[in-house]
């Protein structure tokens, strides 16, 4: 990493197994993790602004990653950005236009709190979560999304422009027909991924805990293009006044339940902790064994917001979960506080551990 966030210049290797990285606040562990993410997706976890992403007093950031998989399977990807905005990613030093052509690449699972909005905050958190996971897992749902996208956003273009509203229901008839078809495309694959999901979900959640009732619903009301058609010609009138589409697959919510209950009412600090910890080992399982691709874990401040016990436990299962291939993954822990996690036992059940320190601007 080069001028990116706080580290000057820096190089890391990591273990194979388990790497744990700590410091003290401030000290970039957090952005170690974030720029292997940005190596994987093309995007930071943290910012959608990759401006955020340059040392200050710096006008570019470069950051380089080597993934290796096997002997006959390994790959280079680099990143950068200058502050006027010219970016430029390589895989294997070929350039390539798209962030998309680097899913299902070279996958990583993030555990953050910059994630607690997929429990805690709105639908759209969830919508987001779960497409881009799908999205890795199939190019097909990937293309059925922004195929999705781009006549919703078409559509609202109708809805929002001056037009007279004869003319707008003119318009609107033209697009009514690719709307139905694209949604009601993008909403069957969604159905079969979720149903794929909440089952493994479950699963995992009795393999961690069989006193824990935790669930996930995802209800899909219309099955057939006349339905979708239908219900979109009787939101019309509301699509009209309120300038925008009501009614699809954007408006869909998946509903988190602890005990029956939405979580996001009623759950605690340690409860949404325990929930997203789930919900990313399944997203670790579930991306393992739709991509044949051994997912890298990336744990961002785990032991915040939980007790010692269930932290240990959590890692427990961590270290002992493997996708249908009986791979176990390479995972990259941040903490602030080493001698504590020593003393507690937090890391006894694991075979190899690398550990970095580091400090402000660099690792010892």
């Amino acid at each position: 990493m080069i001028s990116f966030r706080n580290h000057r210049k820096i190089n890391i290797d990591f273990d194979p197994g388990l790497t744990i990285i700590w410091g003290e606040n401030g000290s970039g562990k957090t952005s170690i993790l974030e720029a292997i993410h940005s190596l994987s997706y093309g995007k930071s976890f943290r910012t959608n602004n990759k401006k955020d992403l340059i040392k200050k007093g710096s006008d570019f950031f470069f950051i380089k990653g080597s993934f290796k998989k096997t002997e006959n399977f390994k790959n280079t990807v680099s990143l950068s950005q200058d502050i006027k905005g010219n970016k430029k990613i390589q895989i294997d030093n070929k350039i390539i236009k798209k962030r998309k052509d680097l899913f299902g690449l070279n996958n990583v699972v993030v555990f953050s709190p910059e994630e607690e909005g997929i429990t805690k905050g709105t639908s759209l958190f969830r919508r987001n979560y779960f497409d881009r996971i799908f999205s890795i897992c199939s190019y097909d749902y990937l293309n059925s999304l922004l195929l999705y996208n781009k006549t919703i956003k078409q559509r609202n273009s109708v809805l929002k422009n001056n037009n007279s509203l004869f003319d707008k229901e003119k318009e609107l008839e033209i697009w009514d027909k690719p709307f139905c078809i694209n949604g009601l495309s993008l909403w069957q694959k969604r159905e079969m991924f979720m149903n794929s999901f909440i089952n493994l979900f479950l699963k995992t959640v009795e393999d961690f805990d069989k006193d824990l009732l935790l669930n996930v619903k995802y209800d899909l009301k219309i099955k057939t293009n006349k339905d979708f058609l239908k219900k979109t010609k009787e939101n019309r009138h509301i699509d009209l006044f309120k300038k925008y589409t009501s009614f699809g697959p954007h408006k869909d919510d998946v509903v988190f339940l602890w005990n029956n209950q939405k979580i996001k009412n009623h759950g605690s600090q340690g409860e949404h902790k325990i929930f997203l910890a789930l919900l990313k080992i399944t997203e670790y399982i579930f991306l393992s064994n739709e991509t044949k691709n051994t997912p890298i874990f990336l744990i961002d401040d785990m032991f915040a917001n939980l007790d010692k016990e269930r932290s240990k436990k959590l890692l427990r299962f961590i270290e002992e979960i493997k996708n249908d291939n009986k791979e176990k993954s390479q995972t990259i822990i941040t903490t602030t506080n080493i001698i504590n996690i020593k003393e507690n036992g937090f890391f006894m059940e694991f075979d190899d551990i690398k550990k970095h320190h580091l400090v402000k601007n660099g690792t010892t």
